[in-house]
């Protein structure tokens, strides 16, 4: 949902959600929960059997080979990458929620708010280690050679379905890795509300792209509660968007039959 101005009287409408906090105020409330939480998450989807299970979106039905990890870790590796990229998953979901919990709950709903974008920081944090552990997944070889084996094979564009999951998750680390970088206090202030929330839409491009990686390693084929999981969350921001939608233009409707220019 795209944040905007509110568009009735501020007296009427309550604070946003997680905003007007001073930095340590934010570590406490927002940068302590979201890391804990996020490592409590992982640890937890570690543990339970859908994923310690081979069949699992067992890489090698995409192409993956782990021979270059040693026997003891590959399933720590395997299960490991797939934690992360469903926390990092729902952590851009809940990005894209703050906005329609503030319209339905009659609060402000600023072009930006510290709570939207600890959140980022976070989905960023875990999508990129997300793809750090992911590349100990590929092939044979080091450094730049087994990244490359994700995308290209014999000099051209892997466009498997193997292949396609990877550059869709490379188009989604490039825009998260921009989306941190306008997460600054000093970045909001240099592009002003309008430029720096045209930016900030990226945010749906990347919750595609993200969706569309998942799509493309099994996330629908797993015969797990996970497969729900994920249609549940996605299902959840579309829902959201589209009430968020709703909402604003109703309070924008209401505001507009309030104005002198309309009596």
């Amino acid at each position: 949902m795209s944040a905007q101005p509110a568009t009735e009287p501020a007296n009427q409408l309550g604070t946003p959600l997680g905003a007007g906090r001073g930095g340590r105020r934010r570590l406490l409330l927002h940068h302590a929960p979201l890391a804990l939480g996020s490592c409590v998450v992982v640890v937890l989807f570690m543990g339970l059997s859908p994923f310690t299970s081979s069949g699992h979106g067992a890489g090698v039905s995409l192409g993956f080979d782990l021979g270059s990890v040693a026997p003891a870790s590959r399933g720590f590796v395997s299960r490991l990458a797939r934690a992360t990229g469903y926390v990092a998953l729902g952590l851009l979901a809940l990005t894209l929620l703050v906005g329609p919990a503030n319209l339905a709950l009659r609060r402000r709903n600023p072009v930006s708010s510290y709570l939207r974008r600890d959140l980022g920081i976070w989905t960023a944090i875990v999508s990129v280690v997300h793809v750090i552990v992911g590349f100990q997944t590929g092939h044979g070889g080091s450094g730049i050679s087994r990244v490359a084996d994700f995308f290209v094979a014999n000099g051209r564009p892997l466009t498997s379905r193997f292949g396609l999951g990877n550059w869709t998750g490379l188009g989604a680390l490039v825009i998260v890795a921009g989306l941190l970088a306008l997460s600054t206090n000093s970045a909001v202030r240099e592009l002003k509300g309008r430029r720096w929330k045209s930016l900030q839409r990226l945010n749906y491009t990347l919750f595609v792209l993200v969706a569309a990686h998942a799509v493309l390693y099994g996330a629908l084929g797993m015969n797990s509660p996970f497969s729900l999981l994920f249609v549940v969350t996605v299902t959840a921001v579309v829902v959201g968007q589209a009430v968020g939608i709703w909402l604003w233009r109703r309070r924008h409707s209401r505001k507009a039959s309030m104005s002198p220019a309309a009596s």
